[in-house]
């Protein structure tokens, strides 16, 4: 039996935070999760983050603003997002991607390797 591929994820958020950390972490568990958008509400930041990104994920894809934020939502092969955006507008958003039937992490992503392989394989 093959195994499934993993589940789709993208992050909403593209500054130094998710550059220096999300992604050199989801690139330790890259067999569980694939990273398949970064979305900014800019295009500069948002292609500065897929820059760093398609290092480990080739095909990620680079989406801004509000029409990148639709597609994404749209989009059933994207499961889960992480939220790393400025607090004012994390609840906002967060909740959005919940009632688009999204799977949500929000917060930072210092927890164990352990925990962040059960998370994903959750989804």
């Amino acid at each position: 039996m093959a195994n499934p591929s993993p589940p789709g994820i993208a992050i909403l958020g593209a500054g130094i935070f998710v550059k220096t950390q999300y992604i050199p972490r989801l690139a330790e568990i890259s067999d569980l999760v694939n990273l398949k958008a970064i979305w900014s509400r800019s295009e500069e930041s948002a292609k500065g983050a897929v820059e760093v990104a398609r290092k480990h994920f080739p095909g990620v894809e680079c989406k801004w603003g509000d029409e990148g934020l639709n597609e994404i939502i749209q989009d059933t092969s994207i499961l889960g997002v992480a939220v790393v955006i400025a607090g004012q507008t994390q609840v906002e958003m967060s909740l959005k991607m919940l009632k688009a039937g999204k799977h949500v992490l929000q917060g930072d992503f210092s927890t164990s390797l352990i925990r962040k392989e059960c998370i994903f394989s959750c989804l």
